[in-house]
């Protein structure tokens, strides 16, 4: 063939277009228009006369823009080439594009036998290759990473996700970089619950990607921005975070991102008790899986259903789901959808005015959370639900000793929701075991769980479950004199329940509400006061000169000071009440600090916060306490100045923390 010819060959030509059009689709999005390159990239998987580097080019294309069936299909394909011509790097990359591929579509063994055959493989590629050898092993570590997770397995998935990101930083290819930020993102989101550190990993992230810009990662930040801040009962904002992740998935038709939008933002709109928009979304769910095919997902969305349906009295069509469950169970015939659909066969027969459906779904109830193989997440439902029927038959009967019933429940719930890592349960059952504590009138216990309650969301950053705990130990404390009457008293049980408000508690564990969130008014400030060992005042400071000061109440507070100090301490509280004041107090080195107020705790209780750790990094005040407590001296305000500034700026400003 001369070169005239050659210029003309069909196959030549061909073989240009088919470079120009990967070039065209990488260029597209490398300028973040993914939603132009996907109709390239999907004419090019049809394309048969693709080169071994086209594919292999192709398959990561693919996984740029979430198309992880078609990325299995040409990675096998590159695979199979590679072998044939024996050209171990090709080889690899394609192998571990396949085993990323099949993590995400569920096949978690499959994956792990692909990684496998890779080592085999990695130990054949030439060690004069060092710079793909060092891309290989992080992209290695990054897929094991993303196994680990998928596996539950914290440790390990930690160990690996870390070292591609040590590896790929080394490296400096921003978008592998990106990559693994997710990647641990996603562990500290999910398996380690540190949401802190996911906000951080997760918005390091989304900077490198936008810079990129990397249209896929950009999603993914703002879903995993999304599903933190609905773990930590900040609707609002998840709400905002899912649609921006919304906008990107429907453009680009990938449905298994959308099917995981559509479900949290189902989750978001229960929790606010906006069921109808819930009920929407999750029938977006069902269809979309039904046409996917992907009958485990599908189980969960009719489960979901279910709940809802039963959530807003809808039990006819409640019944019509829970039947699509028992003909997915009939056909499947596996141990974890017959447990799914026993579940909701649980619930609705619960829902049943009469005595004997309702001692039915109790049974039903009780042997899921006995089977060894039931799921975290319906065990801990099935508790809660077990408790709810407790408690309705203790309101109809007024038998006290059913408590005695519902006690191992809970703490086999709080057992459970702290192995699952279930935080917020976790600390929505201490404060149904608080409310328990008050109907046999243990106003002490109920005290000290609401506090543990308090300790576990602050701990887990569930700010607005810390505002409605901390308000309802305020509560408490202003009715302590109505609930010492009734310990002193014949009172009937109905008051006690009444008072103790647990069935609404129930009600809003079940339906997994998390709005309702009270507002917290600033406190009024009355008194700081640091007191050494022993009792005796170092330093006070009186505030709000309009408040009439009585003039014993410096020395009735101290009189009182063992007291306070015993039960705020030695009891596990984190406050006390003074009359109509209310009392915290943390140590600092030596002595106390005491803070003495009216009003609502919480932002007491940051103030007091931000006031001691201030203290304890200040040297030389700590210097100047010591000093006046060693000559038997009390502080003036005007001998330490900086001292008011601090108070100042602290204790008067308003919305702390």
């Amino acid at each position: 063939m001369n070169e005239t010819e050659s210029k003309k060959s069909p196959i030549k030509k061909s073989m240009s277009i088919i470079d120009n059009d990967l070039k065209k689709a990488e260029t597209l999005m490398d300028e973040g228009k993914d939603y132009e390159a996907i109709p390239i990239l999907n004419k090019l998987i049809e394309t048969s006369t693709l080169s071994l580097s086209d594919e292999i080019i192709l398959s990561s294309l693919l996984i740029r823009v979430g198309d992880w069936e078609n990325t299995f299909k040409i990675a096998d394909q590159v695979y199979q080439k590679a072998q044939d011509s024996q050209d171990y790097l090709q080889s690899i990359i394609a192998i571990l594009n396949m085993a990323y591929a099949v993590i995400i579509l569920g096949d978690l063994d499959k994956s792990s036998k692909l990684l496998e055959k890779s080592e085999e493989i990695y130990s054949l590629i030439s060690k004069n290759n060092q710079a793909n050898l060092e891309e290989v092993e992080a992209y290695k570590a990054y897929i094991k990473g993303r196994l680990f997770f998928f596996s539950g397995n914290k440790e390990e998935s930690l160990k690996y996700m870390r070292r591609s990101l040590e590896l790929r930083e080394k490296i400096g290819k921003k978008r592998d970089i990106a990559e693994s930020l997710l990647g641990l993102s996603n562990i500290y989101r999910l398996l380690d619950i540190d949401f802190d550190k996911a906000f951080d990993y997760t918005n390091q992230c989304l900077r490198i990607a936008k810079e990129l810009p990397y249209q896929r990662l950009i999603a993914s930040s703002h879903f995993n921005l999304g599903f933190t801040s609905y773990l930590k009962g900040e609707l609002e904002k998840a709400l905002s975070y899912y649609e921006l992740a919304f906008s990107y998935f429907e453009k680009t038709n990938n449905s298994y991102y959308s099917l995981g939008v559509w479900n949290n933002l189902a989750l978001v709109y229960r929790a606010q008790g906006k069921l109808d928009k819930s009920v929407e979304l999750l029938n977006k769910c069902i269809k979309l899986s039904d046409k996917l095919e992907n009958n485990w997902s599908k189980v969960g969305y009719n489960v979901s259903m279910v709940e809802i349906l039963l959530d807003k009295g809808d039990i006819e069509n409640a019944k019509k789901y829970s039947e699509r469950v028992k003909q997915m169970r009939d056909i499947e015939k596996t141990p974890y959808i017959n447990r799914d659909y026993t579940y909701t066969e649980a619930l609705i027969l619960k829902k049943s005015p009469r005595t004997q459906n309702r001692a039915k779904a109790e049974n039903l109830l009780r042997s899921l959370i006995q089977d060894e193989n039931t799921v975290s997440e319906i065990k801990i439902e099935g508790l809660i639900h077990l408790c709810d029927l407790l408690i309705n038959e203790l309101k109809l009967t007024q038998e006290i000793e059913i408590v005695k019933e519902i006690k191992p429940l809970i703490k086999q719930l709080l057992l459970l929701t702290e192995k699952s890592q279930s935080y917020w349960y976790y600390a929505e059952t201490y404060v149904l075991q608080a409310r328990l504590a008050l109907l046999t009138l243990d106003i002490k216990s109920a005290r000290q769980l609401l506090t543990k309650a308090q300790f576990i969301a602050e701990k887990h950053s569930f700010d607005p479950l810390v505002k409605k705990i901390s308000s309802e130990h305020d509560e408490l404390l202003q009715k302590l004199d109505i609930w010492e009457e009734l310990k002193d008293s014949d009172s009937n049980l109905s008051d006690r329940l009444k008072l103790a408000n647990l069935d609404e508690h129930i009600k809003f564990m079940i339906q997994k509400r998390r709005n309702g969130i009270p507002d917290i008014a600033e406190e009024k400030p009355i008194m700081i006061l640091v007191i050494s060992e022993g009792g005796i005042p170092t330093f006070s400071k009186l505030f709000a000169e309009t408040f009439i000061i009585e003039d014993d109440l410096i020395s009735g507070f101290l009189k009182a000071f063992n007291t306070f100090s015993g039960e705020i301490f030695s009891e596990g509280l984190d406050r006390a009440s003074f009359g109509q004041f209310t009392l915290l107090m943390k140590p600092l080195s030596t002595f106390l600090v005491c803070y003495l107020f009216k009003g609502q705790t919480l932002s007491a209780q940051r103030k007091m916060k931000v006031f001691v750790e201030n203290l304890e990094q200040n040297k030389q005040l700590l210097e100047k306490f010591n000093e006046y407590y060693k000559s038997n001296q009390v502080i003036k305000m005007e001998d330490l100045p900086s001292l008011n500034s601090l108070i100042t700026e602290i204790f008067m400003q308003k919305n702390i923390g």
